[in-house]
């Protein structure tokens, strides 16, 4: 397994980096969480399943003179 050096860069922990788009004006970080262990408000059970993605852009630093923004699923 190699290192995530963004990942370390960037000081994010139990974040997963899985794609890096550039372009002329900025620098999307596709970035999402591990999924934790939470209750059900229905029936009260323990789960890891995610019921609905959302995509929140963050921006961040600029990096190389063009705007970086983390893209967190």
């Amino acid at each position: 397994m190699q290192p995530n050096y963004i990942r370390l860069l960037l000081n994010l922990e139990d974040i997963k980096i899985f794609k890096i788009t550039h372009s002329d004006t900025c620098v999307n970080i596709f970035i999402e969480t591990t999924p934790k262990p939470h209750i059900c408000p229905c029936c009260g059970n323990s789960t890891k399943r995610i019921h609905d993605y959302r995509m929140q852009k963050i921006k961040d630093l600029p990096f190389q003179l063009k705007n970086t923004y983390l893209v967190l699923r």
